[in-house]
């Protein structure tokens, strides 16, 4: 060991190679990325289409254990829209793959193939088509019901993926102040930079949301080898996972990572250039509006849950899984919501809760103010269209009802220990309740007291003999 030492300090000293920067950008890192680019700009002029479901042919672990670093392409094809694969910064001595794309994935040669070959007899070809390296969806499925024909989610199972974003979420979220502002520069970059991660987190949430309701769709034809079923529903506790991210990650102010120092930090530049610069400049608040910013994401996660579509597949897809088989069906889709929303209700009041110190924050009481907004235009007679939409208003006027209980005794039970905001928003919410459940519905009412919109009037032509009908 001690000669081995000795031979390594005789060896010359090799100068390490300066790295090659583009634009502050290592070579090579930027190198493949735009071999990616033009690869997938090729692909489009030889007929090949999007393939959002080309990511999800490998777990994040077969991406970043080492396997296909530098051998294979970790996605299916070059025509999918794929994140950048970075998680590596988190964990110490953690593992990753290659960052991108290495090479023309197995979708786009098989893709090829069949378009171009001289073969006239197909069936060879096309006998592939359930090979899971060959998973296929293009721009009119990502509205469609298969949680994996999304643009820039990534791996098989997205919710590894999403975890990994939220963890550097809160790294860099930590280093806001600390490092990303260097000395002499504006602390507007604190605010640009938090909005970054807030983006980051949310394209996490919307990824995941897309599981709620969902089924896998494939393309197989009738005695396709290995042949699989058009559709399949996500597993239920694939759906009740993705639940919980969304949940956890939206709805707890914890999620936010905000701080009295992070905020007083968090303003804009006052920049008067461009055509519209004097515009911004009047109407750019230096204050980030928090509450804002906030209750406008939660209830943009409230829509991906809540929305006709999400609840609609949700319903329809308890028909389609065994009844002796598990599925998340409406009322365990609702029911988490109030769970999550109301979890103060369960609580015992804290001694000298205070304005400044409230029961409830004031995050919490703008999302359950939304929350109710929504059960109650769910509730209501006409505000949906289908058969799912009756068993919906049915279950939302029943969330109603229990949260209304729940809030007046609780209001009961904390009586003057409650602080002024709670105070007053349990007893809004207590009351708007009462009255939108003992509401009179009536269903005719544009015909009530007034005419037609478009009155008729019935007349009779002056050159018509007496006793003619008349025409309108």
């Amino acid at each position: 060991a001690d000669a081995k030492k000795a031979d390594a300090k005789k060896r010359p000293m090799v100068a390490k190679k300066p790295t090659t920067m583009i634009d502050g950008i290592p070579e090579w890192f930027v190198g493949p990325l735009l071999a990616e680019l033009v690869g997938h700009e090729v692909g489009h002029t030889l007929g090949l289409r999007h393939n959002f479901k080309s990511s999800s042919i490998y777990s994040l672990e077969e991406i970043n254990n080492g396997t296909l670093k530098g051998k294979k392409p970790f996605a299916g094809s070059l025509m999918d829209y794929i994140p950048i694969n970075m998680n590596s910064r988190v964990k110490k001595n953690a593992q990753t793959g290659d960052h991108t794309m290495i090479d023309i994935g197995p979708y786009d040669m098989w893709a090829i193939e069949y378009g171009y070959t001289f073969s006239s007899d197909l069936k060879k070809i096309l006998a592939r088509v359930a090979e899971p390296q060959l998973a296929y969806a293009t721009d009119e499925d990502t509205g469609g019901p298969d949680p994996l024909a999304r643009r820039y989610d990534f791996s098989k199972n997205p919710l590894d993926y999403a975890k990994s974003q939220l963890e550097l979420v809160q790294y860099h979220r930590g280093r806001l102040l600390e490092k990303f502002v260097k000395a002499g520069d504006s602390w507007a970059k604190a605010r640009r930079g938090y909005e970054l991660t807030l983006s980051l987190q949310m394209r996490s949430v919307s990824m995941m949301a897309n599981w709620i309701g969902g089924a896998h769709v494939n393309r197989d034809r009738k005695g396709d080898k290995n042949g699989r079923a058009p559709l399949s529903v996500v597993p239920a506790n694939s759906q009740r996972e993705a639940l919980k991210f969304v949940i956890e990650s939206t709805f707890r102010d914890k999620s936010y990572g905000l701080s009295t120092e992070l905020l007083r930090h968090m303003t804009v530049d006052k920049w008067i250039d461009g055509a519209d610069g004097f515009a911004r400049a009047m109407n750019s608040e230096p204050a980030w509006p928090v509450h804002d910013k906030i209750i406008g994401i939660q209830a943009s996660a409230l829509t991906m849950l809540m929305n006709p579509t999400t609840l609609t597949r949700t319903y329809d897809n308890e028909f389609r899984v065994p009844a002796n088989e598990a599925a998340l069906t409406l009322p365990e889709l609702l029911k988490a919501l109030s769970t999550e929303i109301w979890s103060e209700l369960n609580q015992k009041p804290v001694e000298g809760a205070t304005a400044r110190k409230p029961l409830v924050s004031s995050l919490r009481r703008n999302l359950q103010q939304e929350h109710i907004d929504r059960l109650i235009t769910l509730s209501l007679p006409g505000n949906g269209s289908g058969a799912a939409f009756k068993a919906v208003a049915l279950l939302a006027r029943q969330e109603l009802v229990e949260i209304r209980d729940r809030v007046a005794k609780t209001s009961k039970d904390w009586d003057n220990k409650a602080d002024p905001y709670t105070r007053a928003h349990l007893g809004r919410v207590e009351d708007q309740v009462t009255k939108v459940l003992d509401a009179q519905v009536i269903y005719n009412a544009k015909d009530i007291g007034g005419r037609s919109p478009r009155p008729l009037l019935f007349l009779q032509p002056s050159d018509s003999p007496a006793g003619s009908q008349a025409r309108p």
